[in-house]
């Protein structure tokens, strides 16, 4: 009895991550990576080193994206850079995107690789706008709504 009483074999120790009082691992695959990309950004409050973020919309609807996501990274971006690759333009509109680099894959080309073209500037760039809004959810109208609160004339 007294080597139970003084012994720590019986004692386990567990943790979780909850998020609106669900476990992390019984969440969607989305969410899930909100958590965790909202955690790495709360843990790394002192890292100045740039942060590459892939495809952060992956499995999330638009307004998770822009609720969850959208001010966090306005406020990172205050002290470090970074750098999303998204298909998603209302993310780049949304979070003030400083720099835009459109990729554009080319047709197949019998026995080689598509061309890839890249086009990079602001949101200030007429011609970055107009690749944009070919991709924006809601076109050149949404963007125009947004462009009033960038100060972007369009």
């Amino acid at each position: 009895m007294s080597a139970w009483l003084y012994g720590t074999d019986h004692i386990q120790t567990a943790y979780g991550i909850q998020y609106d009082g669900t476990d992390v691992e019984r969440l969607s695959p989305g969410t899930r990576g909100i958590v965790l990309l909202l955690l790495y950004l709360v843990i790394d409050t002192d890292d100045d080193r740039p942060l590459i973020i892939d495809q952060p919309e992956e499995n999330l609807d638009p307004r998770s994206i822009f609720v969850e996501l959208v001010e966090r990274f306005r406020s990172a971006k205050q002290r470090r850079q970074i750098i999303i690759v998204t298909h998603n333009a209302n993310l780049i509109v949304n979070t003030d995107a400083d720099q835009v680099i459109v990729a554009t894959c080319g047709p197949h080309r019998p026995g080689q690789l598509p061309e890839i073209r890249y086009q990079a500037g602001g949101l200030e760039d007429l011609a970055i706008r107009e690749c944009v809004c070919n991709i924006l959810e809601g076109g050149e109208e949404a963007f125009k709504e947004r462009a009033k609160r960038l100060r972007v004339g369009f």
